[in-house]
Order: C-alpha cells, then structure tokens, then sequence
C-alpha cells in the first residue's frame, strides 16, 4: 500500500489556525502591557510581567507558526481491503493501523474554514476508540468513506448469511 500525502489545501487550513491562536497570544500580551500601564505599575513590576508573559508568549508563537509545516511534512494516510494506516507526529510520532473488520461508525465532517477551502475530516470508530484523519479533500473523504461503506455492507451481509 502506498502512502498518501495530504493536500496543500490542508498546510493553507492549519496556517490560518495557527494564525488565530497567534493573534489570540498577541492580544493576552498586549492586554498585559495595557494593564499594567493603566494601573501605573512599577517599572520592575511591568518588566517581570512582561518577560514572565512576553517570552512564553513568544515561544508558543513561534512554535504555533511553525507546526503546520512540520505536521504537514510528517503526515501520511492509506488505506486497502485490509486496514488504513495513518502516520503523523512532529514531537510524538504514531503509526497507526485500523483493521477494516473492526470499523463499526464513520463520520465526514467540515467546519467553516474547511467548507471554504474543500476539506473534510473523517472519524471512523471501533470498538475501542476513535480515530480521526484530520483534514482530506473533500472528494478523498467522500471516496474513502464510500469504499470503507461498501465494506462494512459487505461485512454485514456475510454476517446476516452466517446467521441463516
């Protein structure tokens, strides 16, 4: 089975994520500057705060805007008659495999951001957890699904032929 590299619509989608937290980072140490310059606090007080805010602050920015391009670059997904196989992690890498058998739900969904830009996700659930395939084209989503559907049919019937 070969891997699957995702769209570069997805590395566009998770920038713009990482772009709204950063903003949110921004605004807690902006509030903080504007904060302390509206109670007249001391210089050192202003300054303690500022680098006990500000580095941490800074640091999760720059982790933020970096971490789309890694999870992209490290991100890869196949599936077969057997199983699907996803591999991701930037820090904390994962492979995992997913038995077809065992595939009891499936779930496409998109958020705005998503809808925007053609994507979806898919959930698919076992008996023992669920696992989420970030962010697919919205037609990988849909054929992925469809096939993994005309899996379980199939797996139900047998069942239901077993049972007679």
């Amino acid at each position: 089975m070969e891997l699957k590299k995702l769209d570069k619509r997805v590395r566009k989608l998770w920038y713009i994520r990482a772009a709204i937290i950063s903003l949110a980072l921004i605004g807690c140490l902006v509030s903080a500057i504007a904060i302390l310059n509206a109670a007249g606090a001391p210089d050192d007080v202003r300054a303690a705060v500022l680098l006990g805010i500000g580095i941490p602050d800074m640091i999760l920015l720059c982790l933020t805007l970096a971490m789309p391009a890694l999870r992209f670059k490290m991100y890869a997904w196949g599936y077969d008659d057997k199983r699907i196989i996803v591999k991701q992690g930037v820090i904390f890498r994962q492979r995992v495999v997913i038995p077809i058998c065992q595939i009891q739900d499936l779930h496409r969904t998109q958020g705005p951001l998503m809808l925007l830009l053609k994507l979806s996700g898919v959930t698919i659930s076992t008996a023992g957890s669920n696992f989420n395939i970030s962010t697919l084209t919205t037609a990988e989503a849909d054929r992925l699904v469809d096939a993994l559907e005309q899996n379980l049919e199939a797996r139900v019937e047998e069942q239901q032929n077993e049972k007679i």
